[in-house]
């Protein structure tokens, strides 16, 4: 029932649509266009474009009643995001010569992360709706901003979306893999404040930011805390002439782990280190923590594991559940009140100019979504 040149060429189609997080426009437009001459309720979610106002777009939903037997069944949400990484403009797909994958020409990263989810979701409601098949109601999601912080997700308006149980289709992997578990993830924005002088004159009068900086890093536990936590430094920046005690130094880094008291304890670790060294050469410690990813682990009694399982015994999928220190969407949904895991899309090495759609893993994902909403 599957259409594979339809459905690869609804994917080339969507990645040659320029969505960079916040520019997603045009990906929104396609889709609204889509489905209203289709003749379903399409809505774009306004919370999610409050929640980010540089971005051009909001979260698009579309609402498709069920049919036959399960026209009453509970609701199941099918999401992706709309979003991707740069360099993401002007993307060049084409198949390779053997037909096993979709590439870009290397110049982009090709974007199945995540319009292989979008497509497949388009896939799947057109073989749904051209074969007639019985299937609950159905709420699609594509989201704006996964990439930067899923803004989309965790800003859902859940007065529009009813549903409670969420498929995302974003992951790795072929059928029967799921993503059941994420982490907490904070993200620390701060600046160590010393004191300037001329670093041949006077440099006992100065307190030398980077020194302090360099101090509090040389105490700190980084990288792979333990087997659930990671702390990375990402950005430190003091830009001075080398005849100046560097007043300013600004850094940047994240916190992970799947444990939340794990996550909280780092967390006062990193703060009470680099007050530490402050304190010690008199400095000043200035940051920020933001959160935007909450941990979850789902078990076997939760309804869409149990859901997912049972589907992979019919048709003799090895299940395999993964929980993983990335983010995506499904931290967000389930953030909001939504039991959902995250599958595979059929995409390989995401976030890289070498990025490529292995098409049977694609096909054969859409097909256990398939399986999902109609038995």
């Amino acid at each position: 029932m599957i259409n594979k040149d339809r459905a690869i060429a609804k994917f080339m189609e969507l990645v040659q649509i320029d969505s960079v997080s916040l520019n997603e426009r045009g990906v929104a437009d396609n889709l609204t266009a889509y489905f209203e001459a289709l003749g379903y309720e399409v809505f774009e979610d306004q919370k999610s474009r409050a929640a980010a106002p540089q971005a051009n777009a909001g979260n698009i939903i579309v609402k498709i009643p069920g049919v036959g037997t399960k026209a009453q069944d509970d609701i199941i949400i099918l999401e992706a995001h709309m979003d991707t990484v740069e360099p993401g403009n002007g993307v060049k797909p084409s198949i390779t010569e053997d037909g096993l994958y979709v590439v870009s020409d290397g110049t982009t990263i090709l974007g199945a992360d995540d319009k292989a989810g979008i497509a497949q979701i388009l896939e799947v409601e057109a073989v749904l709706r051209e074969n007639n098949l019985d299937h609950p109601p159905l709420e699609l999601v594509f989201a704006i901003s996964e990439e930067i912080g899923l803004l989309g997700a965790f800003n859902l308006d859940t007065g529009i979306v009813k549903g409670k149980m969420g498929f995302v289709l974003d992951g790795g992997g072929g059928p029967g893999t799921a993503i059941i578990g994420g982490p907490d993830y904070y993200d620390i924005v701060g600046k160590i404040i010393g004191k300037a002088s001329h670093a041949g004159v006077a440099p006992d009068q100065g307190i030398s930011s980077i020194q302090v900086m360099a101090d509090a890093i040389s105490n700190m536990k980084l990288l792979k805390v333990d087997e659930d936590t990671t702390t990375n430094i990402g950005r430190v920046i003091c830009d001075y002439p080398t005849n100046v005690v560097p007043e300013v130094t600004r850094f940047e880094m994240e916190i992970r782990s799947l444990v939340p008291e794990k996550a909280q304890k780092q967390l006062k670790h990193v703060q009470d280190t680099l007050q530490a060294s402050a304190d010690k050469f008199g400095a000043r410690l200035e940051f920020e923590v933001s959160q935007s990813l909450h941990a979850y682990h789902h078990d076997d009694s939760t309804p869409v594991i149990q859901r997912y399982k049972a589907m992979c015994e019919r048709h003799g999928l090895e299940y395999e559940g993964i929980v993983m220190r990335g983010g995506t969407d499904v931290s967000g949904l389930t953030f909001n009140g939504i039991d959902a895991i995250c599958l595979a899309a059929g995409g390989e090495y995401a976030h890289e100019l070498r990025e490529r759609l292995i098409i049977d893993e694609f096909l054969a994902n859409i097909q256990q979504v398939l399986w999902l909403v109609t038995e």
